[in-house]
């Protein structure tokens, strides 16, 4: 009778295991497209207190947004599942500062994601127009 319960703890710890070794990966650096290659940025990913994963996404040497995608006036960060043809969700502007650094810091459900940037016309978006200008995928493969 021991042994279910000893199999439930087991499943239990790799469980905790696993999301802990997501969680402590340290900032992952986006890749920058060839529209704007001055630019930089970091993600922060940590679990939240409820299973989600928080986002802080800080990035530097942007350019204006118009200059990479014509009519764009924000830039805008989407993240979508890892999975072939995942909808891609827009998670809001970035806050972008006199110097052209940006930051923003969002939450989703998503354990593993890929993240983007686009210039858009609108931050309310609800699909990128732009080409991809950052990205990364989170957890790091």
């Amino acid at each position: 009778m021991k042994r279910p319960h000893t199999m439930v703890i087991a499943l239990v710890l790799a469980g905790v295991l696993a999301i802990s070794s997501c969680a402590s990966q340290g900032p992952l650096l986006l890749v920058a497209s060839q529209d704007i290659p001055a630019a930089q940025g970091t993600v922060k990913v940590t679990g939240t207190d409820n299973g989600n994963s928080q986002i802080q996404l800080e990035v530097k040497h942007l350019a204006i947004p118009e200059r990479v995608n014509p009519g764009a006036t924000v830039y805008v960060v989407w993240v979508s599942g890892v999975t072939f043809g995942a909808e891609q969700q827009n998670m809001g502007a970035l806050k972008v500062d006199e110097n052209l650094n940006g930051s923003l810091t969002t939450v989703t459900p998503l354990k593993a994601f890929n993240l983007s940037i686009t210039a858009e016309p609108s931050q309310a978006s609800t699909s990128p127009t732009g080409r991809v200008l950052l990205s990364t995928t989170y957890p790091k493969q």
